[in-house]
């Protein structure tokens, strides 16, 4: 397979890979996108490695912008998550003598 067609391939599993984690992402799956974003990294290293035109690199770039944004997003929604589950599990244990609606 020549070095055009498999940095093509690579493109495309990140690419698919980044609309997997947009999807889990929407569903709350935050584990699963949160692997999904660590496999797409590792394939972006390696496709960097393999840029050697302008047209290439331009892809990468594109490429770590796009993993950048959902790397935040995963990240906060991940702290978020962990916030809320501290919270509500405190208030949802009444305190004897309140009366509980």
């Amino acid at each position: 397979m020549s070095n055009v067609a498999k940095f093509i391939e690579i493109r495309e599993h990140i690419e698919s890979l980044a609309e997997h984690i947009v999807v889990t992402g929407e569903r709350k799956v935050m584990l699963e996108s949160s692997q999904k974003l660590d496999e797409a990294m590792k394939l972006l290293a390696k496709l960097t490695d393999m840029a050697d035109n302008d047209v290439q690199e331009v892809v990468v770039e594109r490429l770590t912008v796009l993993l950048t944004r959902l790397g935040t997003k995963v990240e906060t929604s991940i702290a978020k998550k962990l916030v809320v589950r501290k919270t509500t599990g405190r208030l949802k244990v009444p305190i004897q003598g309140d009366v509980v609606q």
